[in-house]
């Protein structure tokens, strides 16, 4: 892994150590901080700009009970200053049983290299089924 993927990889992790720790300064620190943000959160529609992608995230760690969060298949791809991050959240609600309780969403973070920083400029998760086939052939 380069540095700049490893860059990009620790800047990943922040974003899932603020979701698991439910803290919305630490949230607060990795986003970048203006109008061209957006959230899609499982289920609701896009939020775009950092004030509805705060309230979003304020709303979410106001309203749900603790959990631990980890990720599964990271892919980190960098392209200049933009990154993408695709990987398997897994979330379990304290007090459940493992795979018996755990969300698993396949999510697409994407960063921006502002004054040599990654901020996170977008987060997308969805369910996630791993019995769900692409019938598309890959393309080489």
């Amino acid at each position: 892994m380069s540095s700049s993927e490893e860059e990009v990889a620790a800047a990943n992790g922040a974003f899932y150590r603020a979701l698991a720790s439910r803290l919305l300064r630490q949230m607060e620190e990795v986003w970048q901080h203006d109008e061209s943000v957006s959230c899609i959160h499982p289920g609701w529609h896009r939020l775009e700009g950092w004030p509805e992608v705060r309230r979003s995230w304020e709303s979410i760690f106001a309203s749900s009970r603790p959990w631990t969060v980890s990720c599964e298949e990271v892919r980190v791809r960098i392209a200049g200053d933009f990154a993408s991050v695709t990987c398997v959240e897994i979330i379990v609600p304290f007090g459940g049983r493992g795979n018996d309780t755990a969300a698993r969403m396949q999510a697409t973070n994407l960063f921006a290299r502002r004054d040599g920083r990654w901020k996170m400029i977008h987060h997308h998760a969805s369910p996630y089924r791993a019995d769900a086939g692409s019938t598309e052939e890959p393309v080489n």
